[in-house]
């Protein structure tokens, strides 16, 4: 098990320790996303449900004040089974106005990915305490946003992939998450791999990040028997795009990319040959990813793998991800990284 790597430039990544999150031996605990708020408490949400794809599924929150060592419950940060409908995978962001916007897709119980009824927010304006629904990203079709991931903040603007049926698309708000607008089509439907995409097929997990150099890159995955990722990137904030690229050599299912510090990124997710959760580092503004480290390999078969990832200090920096600790569910675990420089 690769628990440590090398990188390039002679920075040492190592594997610390891992701290348990949320662990439920009769539910499907699933798909992690943290933010610090405001007043620097980290929150991390995820999928509660019954089974992997969802049934009596809400938005589980978690806090943590002492930097991500131990975790209060909160309980249900979006909860819609009242109404009949699963609330599932709860991405937060903080506003540059110190409020925290969540995103949260709405889908019918069980309905697979094709019972997707959009992506609503909400706002909230006590750290997390409380949660104001604010209805859907974009209400001009039910479809237009299927799910928000790993929003970004740079000079004020507010910045998400969303998967979408109309080709995975960038959108942004420039007044604090109160409304969002489609800026441009990232990953779209017409490009050779992605003609599945008008039906909710693959690929999947959007998301843009801004890299060391100020662009803007954006990833997604296609699923088996492609089975890699893809990149596009933006030199005027998401304007316009370069062709699309295939990474073959990248073959990371749910990716999820983030900065470190200033100068090295990450890209974390599923090695479905490792059965583990994988990060690799790329020191040239996500051109090349190298030294894949083996995050997390769970004992037991379930939902695993899929991440999110914060800084703690300069020096160590938290993945959380999916790690079933009994056979058949899904339970949420903190990896922390230390790196030697």
């Amino acid at each position: 098990m690769t628990e440590s790597v090398i990188l390039p430039n002679g920075v040492s990544v190592s594997v610390e320790q891992t701290v348990p999150v949320s662990v439920n031996p009769d539910r499907d605990l699933h798909g992690p996303a943290v933010v610090r708020a405001g007043n620097g408490d980290i929150l991390l949400s995820h999928q509660d449900s019954d089974q992997h794809r969802g049934g009596d599924g809400y938005v589980h929150q978690w806090r943590s004040t002492d930097e991500g060592f131990s975790w209060k419950d909160e309980g249900p940060a979006a909860d819609w089974r009242d109404r009949g409908l699963d609330s599932l995978f709860g991405d937060c962001a903080l506003a540059p106005d110190g409020r925290l916007v969540m995103f949260v897709q709405r889908r019918e119980p069980l309905g697979g990915d094709a019972g997707i009824l959009a992506t609503w927010y909400s706002i909230s304006s006590d750290h997390g305490r409380t949660w104001e629904e604010q209805g859907p990203v974009d209400d001009s079709d039910e479809h237009a946003a299927m799910y928000v991931r790993s929003v970004q903040t740079r000079d004020g603007v507010m910045y998400g992939g969303v998967w979408s049926r109309h080709g995975s698309t960038l959108y942004v708000s420039a007044n604090d998450g109160t409304t969002w607008q489609k800026r441009s089509v990232m990953f779209p439907p017409t490009y050779p791999d992605f003609e599945q995409m008008p039906e909710a097929g693959p690929p999947f997990y959007p998301h843009a990040v801004f890299c060391p150099d100020g662009t803007l890159l954006g990833m997604i995955y296609h699923t088996p028997p492609l089975h890699r990722c893809y990149t596009t990137r933006s030199t005027d904030n998401g304007f316009s795009w370069a062709p699309i690229q295939p990474r073959p050599e990248l073959p990371l299912w749910a990716p999820r990319m983030n900065r470190i510090d200033d100068d090295l990124m990450i890209v974390t997710g599923r090695d479905t040959g490792e059965g583990a959760t994988v990060a690799w580092f790329s020191g040239d503004n996500g051109e090349n990813w190298v030294n894949k480290l083996i995050v997390d390999r769970p004992a037991h078969r379930g939902s695993y793998a899929y991440t999110d990832s914060i800084a703690l200090d300069e020096d160590r920096f938290w993945i959380f991800t999916s790690s079933p600790q009994s056979e058949g569910k899904g339970d949420i675990v903190g990896v922390l990284l230390r790196l030697d420089r």
